[in-house]
């Protein structure tokens, strides 16, 4: 059964950031402990442990019991790492002196050493620099990445953008030339009717070029032949392509047109 945690991990953090900033060296968890029961409110009677005891959680659907280590945990050892490093060159005259000379007036065995050392300190400091080098890859590869689909993505507003528009003029004209029967065709073959939206039909809709979907033209040519003047379509052959070029005269349901408003 996970242990239920006496304080919480964002105050333990908290205590180490803040006695990090107060105290110089590695930071080791009794003074960090007695230093945070005085000056941190809510950890009254901390202890040690409290930073450096790993974190067990039960996993809601399997129930297996892992164990993790805590922020406060790898913020000290985070910490500690960088000034033991930092404490090594500070302290190695081959690094830091001002002069040559007050290296090598040091006995043999302390320049030994400290050569050892500065290559030891060397080493890190690359092996650093290729982790950081690494990540600053995967991070520009990812920021490439974010962009390109930004892009594509203010793209794609755009088009929806513009195909609303073009939307909004046929409906709008849709409603104004037709009755409400041709309507309801159109509507259904999108997948909506009276009451309901059939999202298989919607959706495939969606995936369709506008033109595929409300063919206006074609449905207009049908209404104005055989609804407007039934008499005539039966008399005499009608254009049905003239007669909505002239109805729809002023209208522009291509893409240029619309794209300016």
């Amino acid at each position: 059964m996970a242990r239920t945690q006496k304080y919480t991990e964002e105050l333990l953090l908290e205590a180490v950031v803040k006695y990090a900033e107060k105290h110089d060296g590695k930071i080791k968890a009794t003074e960090l402990a007695a230093w945070a029961d005085s000056n941190i409110p809510g950890l009254e009677g901390v202890r040690d442990y409290h930073f450096m005891r790993p974190v067990r959680e039960k996993h809601p659907k399997t129930g297996v019991i892992t164990a993790r280590s805590k922020s406060c945990t790898d913020r000290m050892n985070e910490i500690n790492k960088a000034r033991s490093l930092t404490a090594k060159i500070s302290s190695n005259a081959l690094l830091k002196a001002s002069t040559i000379d007050a290296f090598m007036d040091q006995p043999g065995f302390v320049q030994r050493r400290q050569i050892a050392e500065t290559r030891e300190t060397v080493d890190k400091l690359a092996a650093e620099n290729a982790g950081l080098s690494r990540a600053n890859e995967a991070l520009r590869a990812e920021n490439k990445k974010l962009h390109r689909e930004l892009d594509e993505l203010t793209a794609d507003i755009r088009s929806l953008q513009h195909t609303q528009r073009r939307l909004l003029k046929q409906v709008s004209y849709l409603m104004k030339v037709t009755d409400e029967k041709t309507r309801k065709e159109v509507l259904q073959e999108m997948g909506i009717a009276d009451g309901s939206v059939d999202l298989d039909v919607y959706a495939n809709s969606l995936e369709q070029k506008l033109a595929g979907v409300l063919d206006f033209r074609k449905t207009l040519i049908k209404y104005l032949t055989n609804e407007i003047n039934p008499a005539q379509s039966q008399d005499t052959p009608v254009d049905g392509n003239a007669l909505l070029e002239e109805v729809l005269s002023g209208i522009n349901f291509g893409g240029e047109g619309d794209a300016k408003n």
